[in-house]
């Protein structure tokens, strides 16, 4: 079996458009998370909102309203029912790679009970920090979960044959981490919040809460990995995505 790339939209995320450095006083983007099929194993790169988000009163939806901030979320489109349109048991995901431990990265986890954990030493050390957990808005309530976790530090070969390759991209959390995908037709970098969208690529004008200089440096890195056949696909980036999906199917 070819590795396959699927990407899914767990919904979306609203906020002031400055905040996703986009013009407009608010706007909505999508919340993606990836599926890889592999020989080895089914992986997922972060995994959406947790279903207690489709609750108006869910209480860390009550602090984003508080911040100018919300999510919507639909029942056909958790994490669970993303992998049953793929054919995927999700009690049968083997990794949940996780960019970085956000809310809407790292919410669905526990629809993916026996999933290992794969996230950066620094990252994990972070969300176990109650300063650095508060700073860096890093909420126990979704990943805390007794999965067990595998952490890495640096480029990390998560399937051992060079197809899906860890890439640490520091700044938008301390351990933040993103994803190369090699397929038979082509390649593909997910940025995660390394990067939200294709003109903050080009502008380099990212959100002033976050560490500039280090997003500069780990942009700079994904971006010379490409080659002729290589896709980028930013984090919620609503261009890319379309009308929900940006990839339905592998293009391997």
């Amino acid at each position: 079996m070819a590795v396959k790339l699927f990407g899914c939209v767990c919904d979306q995320f609203h906020s002031p458009g400055a905040g996703l450095g986009m013009a407009g006083d608010r706007v909505s983007v999508p919340v993606p998370f990836y599926v890889i099929e592999h020989p080895s194993g089914v992986a997922v790169f972060d995994c959406g909102l947790h279903a207690d988000m489709m609750q108006a009163d869910d209480p860390y939806r009550r602090r984003l309203r508080s911040q100018e901030m919300d999510v919507s979320l639909a029942p056909e489109e958790t994490v669970t029912r993303s992998l049953e349109r793929l054919d995927i048991d999700p009690a049968a995901v083997r990794f949940a790679v996780l960019s970085h431990l956000h809310f809407d990265h790292a919410g669905g986890l526990n629809e993916l009970p026996n999933a290992t954990i794969v996230v950066q030493a620094r990252e994990w050390a972070a969300g176990s920090d109650d300063e650095l957990a508060a700073r860096y808005f890093l909420p126990r309530r979704f990943f805390d979960l007794g999965h067990q976790v595998r952490q890495v530090d640096g480029e990390h070969d998560l399937f051992g044959d060079g197809s899906v390759t860890l890439l640490p991209s520091y700044g938008h959390t301390p351990g933040h981490q993103s994803l190369q995908v090699r397929t038979e037709a082509g390649d593909y970098i997910l940025t995660a919040d390394a990067c939200y969208n294709c003109r903050t690529a080009e502008t380099r004008e990212f959100p002033a809460h976050f560490d500039g200089p280090a997003m500069n440096r780990s942009l700079d890195a994904l971006l010379a990995r490409r080659g002729p056949d290589t896709l980028v696909i930013y984090g919620h980036d609503p261009d890319q995505w379309g009308e929900r999906a940006l990839l339905s199917s592998s293009r391997g």
